[in-house]
């Protein structure tokens, strides 16, 4: 059972604290059994697992590479490629509360609208990858989000990426795939939905 930890003030008059999770048990994510097992064809499939607390969302619009810092207390990443190519990501990111949360949701779609200009700018000489959302019907908020390669203000017809971005409570998690085919889009808001109930198991993370 994972721990708590007071996290914020207490509720004026109510002698309530707020708790959160401050660690994801193990085996808690939705493709971690099959992470740990390990690859069925060696040498052709890779697995990894982080609980790096730094590291970027798997969906990254600006594709920034510096160490974030804001307000989450737990996260595991688990990462899925092969030597198709292809490769698919689950993360689950918990907060010290709601508000930071929402905050960190706000920040992305922020991010989603700015850096899509930049990647659909007509000057843009290089393929770069730009990301498009719309809203998705899952936990608190949600984005469905697909990335097209952009080029001199012009995009692939096919995305070349596929994303989901979820928050629940004080957790937002999310699920990637490239490469993988048809179902793919199915397959992520599928495991998108099964988080958004799994993760109210966490004390503080639903209330």
């Amino acid at each position: 059972m994972a721990t708590a930890l007071v996290i914020g003030s207490v509720l004026s008059g109510t002698g309530v604290a707020h708790a959160g999770a401050t660690e994801i048990p193990k085996g808690f994510l939705v493709t971690e059994p099959a992470a740990t097992a390990g690859p069925i064809v060696e040498g052709e499939e890779w697995w990894k697992i982080s609980n790096s607390l730094s590291r970027q969302l798997e969906l990254n619009p600006c594709h920034k590479k510096e160490k974030t810092r804001d307000g989450r207390v737990a996260m595991r990443t688990i990462t899925y490629s092969t030597s198709a190519p292809s490769n698919s990501s689950e993360q689950l990111v918990l907060y010290g509360n709601a508000k930071s949360a929402q905050a960190a949701f706000r920040k992305f779609r922020a991010d989603l609208t700015r850096c899509l200009k930049q990647a659909a700018a007509k000057h843009n000489t290089r393929s770069t990858l730009g990301y498009v959302g719309k809203p998705l019907r899952v936990g608190d908020e949600a984005l469905s989000v697909a990335g097209y390669f952009y080029k001199k203000g012009k995009h692939d017809r096919e995305p070349g990426r596929l994303g989901v971005i979820v928050r629940r409570g004080a957790a937002l998690f999310l699920y990637t795939d490239m490469g993988n085919g048809r179902g793919a889009e199915k397959r992520i808001v599928g495991q998108a939905k099964k988080m958004a109930k799994k993760v109210c198991e966490l004390p503080g993370v639903c209330r």
